[in-house]
């Protein structure tokens, strides 16, 4: 990062990019700053840099992580992204900014605009706690000796089949509702009522895999869907009645570990 010196990147002439600082900014409102992390400022200085074409997850991982990537777990670098994406939207950019190509990597779409400028006098200098030397494993996975290691999604999902499986093994009584964030759809053209979770950063995955199992509905059941755009894993949970945490449910689960879309 440090080779962009003064430089930074204004992208689509309403938000200021400078690498050196880590600081994000409205060129219509130079107040409104947002400082990204260490590795998420370095993935969007490599895809920047690479204008139009695609950059895989293993390039990024090297150059934002650098020495310590083979260490890095999915997690790390998902949350990384998704950290990204939220503060350009949170600065108003349109969302396909970076674009997820399937078993390649991301890319940022040359029908953007980006243009090199001298770094303006409003994004200011880095401090040594805001520009770390050596990345925090801390970030990272376990030690590199632990192959598989177990990632955000991994553990929602076994959540999921753990709370399917108490519930039906044992009446449903407890008024506590894991399933009461999840989003209700709309207009699936069926007799079964689709849910899916909220903190995904988009549902293509959900649809999809609706479109693809229309025989997934019967008997007007409830289907909870958990997946995630940067991930092939799924798990549906099939319902008789609404998740409420106030009745006796029949439930069964399916867990997909590498669902393609």
């Amino acid at each position: 990062m440090s080779e962009t010196g003064n430089i930074s990147f204004l992208i689509e002439r309403k938000i200021i990019f400078t690498p050196a600082t880590q600081c994000l900014a409205r060129v219509d409102q130079p107040e409104l700053q947002i400082k990204l992390k260490h590795t998420a400022s370095l993935c969007l200085l490599l895809l920047i840099q690479n204008h139009g074409k695609v950059v895989s997850q293993n390039e990024l991982l090297e150059f934002g992580w650098g020495e310590n990537h083979r260490q890095a777990s999915f997690n790390a670098f998902y949350q990384s992204i998704l950290s990204l994406r939220k503060s350009l939207l949170q600065l108003e950019l349109d969302a396909s900014f970076i674009t997820t190509i399937t078993r390649k990597g991301l890319i940022v779409q040359d029908t953007f605009s980006i243009e090199e400028i001298d770094t303006p006098e409003s994004c200011p200098a880095a401090t040594e706690e805001d520009w770390p030397r050596n990345t925090d494993l801390a970030e990272f996975a376990d030690n590199a000796s632990r192959k598989s290691p177990i990632t955000r999604t991994e553990s929602v999902l076994v959540l999921l089949t753990i709370i399917v499986c108490g519930m039906i093994l044992y009446p449903w009584n407890t008024r506590g509702n894991y399933f009461s964030g999840y989003i209700a759809t709309q207009n699936t053209h069926s007799n079964c009522k689709y849910y899916f979770n909220n903190d995904a950063s988009d549902f293509s995955r959900h649809t999809a895999f609706i479109d693809k199992n229309p025989g997934l509905c019967q008997d007007n059941k409830y289907i909870y869907i958990t997946t995630y755009p940067e991930s092939k894993k799924l798990s549906v949970i099939q319902c008789r009645s609404p998740i409420n945490g106030e009745q006796k449910n029949t439930c069964q689960s399916v867990y997909y570990p590498r669902y393609d879309s």
